[in-house]
């Protein structure tokens, strides 16, 4: 059977000043997202396509293929699933004459790999650049004072440094300005509480991170702050994203090759 001809597809974004590197015209390509869908969403909608299964139907097979991936991965298969290839692995260092697993200090992790042919598919999608977004609140650099690392780490609990532009939190009441870590995997937001808050500036920073679960975060700032002379707020809140990957914990972090 032939196969079918791949649809064109593409995304659109808008641009935002990258603040990172030495050049004043370079720009971060924010994705603007059309929906979260889950996989109920993606149930329904391949239903809605004529198939001759319901939408519980494929969500019922969905679930059964998923049981059945996850045994195969937890008993030491690499499961082709999805858009990755998975695989479990063990973190930390096994030692002594005779070396043995310490949940103290090891832990089993998934590693994953994008697929080969999902890689060739992202090379055929489009990319329609937008406007650039300017005066937008921008965070420059971050640091974990914890573990002493830069725009890497996060240590829940512990105190964090920023530098940024425009970057002081401003409102007014019933306002949703603050900092907020975006979970990269669940996309689930948790707000920084503003009596956290110990530095507000426009160009510095300081908070105490929330209880972050183990995981990798974006770091966004929301505000009304205007770099003008005047008290004024801006009349709509503009909110910007830290581009860097956060991680708190081992992450569940990927390792392409490690498979």
């Amino acid at each position: 059977m032939a196969e079918k001809d791949p649809k064109m597809h593409s995304i659109t974004g808008t641009l935002t000043p990258l603040m990172l590197t030495e050049r004043d015209d370079d720009y971060n390509f924010n994705v603007t997202y059309l929906a979260n869908r889950s996989i109920k969403d993606i149930c329904k909608l391949t239903a809605n396509k004529g198939s001759k299964y319901t939408a519980a139907q494929y969500e019922s097979m969905y679930m059964d293929l998923f049981e059945t991936a996850k045994e195969e991965v937890y008993s030491s298969s690499t499961v082709e699933f999805g858009f990755t290839n998975n695989s479990v692995g063990v973190d930390g260092p096994l030692t002594g004459t005779k070396p043995a697993f310490d949940p103290a200090v090891n832990s089993v992790t998934m590693r994953t790999s994008v697929r080969a042919e999902i890689k060739e598919d992202l090379k055929k999608i489009g990319v329609i650049v937008g406007e650039i977004a300017t005066n937008l609140p921008t965070i420059k650099k971050i640091e974990d004072l914890s573990s002493k690392t830069t725009n890497d780490k996060l240590t829940p609990g512990g105190l964090l440094n920023g530098e940024g532009q425009r970057s002081k939190i401003a409102g007014e009441e019933g306002d949703t300005v603050g900092f907020f870590f975006i979970n990269s995997e669940t996309q689930t937001e948790t707000a920084v509480p503003q009596t956290s808050l110990s530095r507000n500036d426009p160009s510095y920073f300081s908070f105490l991170i929330p209880q972050l679960t183990d995981g990798t975060y974006y770091l966004e700032v929301a505000t009304r702050f205007t770099s003008g002379r005047s008290n004024s707020l801006l009349k709509e809140i503009r909110r910007n994203r830290f581009p860097y990957l956060l991680t708190v914990g081992d992450g569940g972090e990927e390792r392409p090759g490690e498979l």
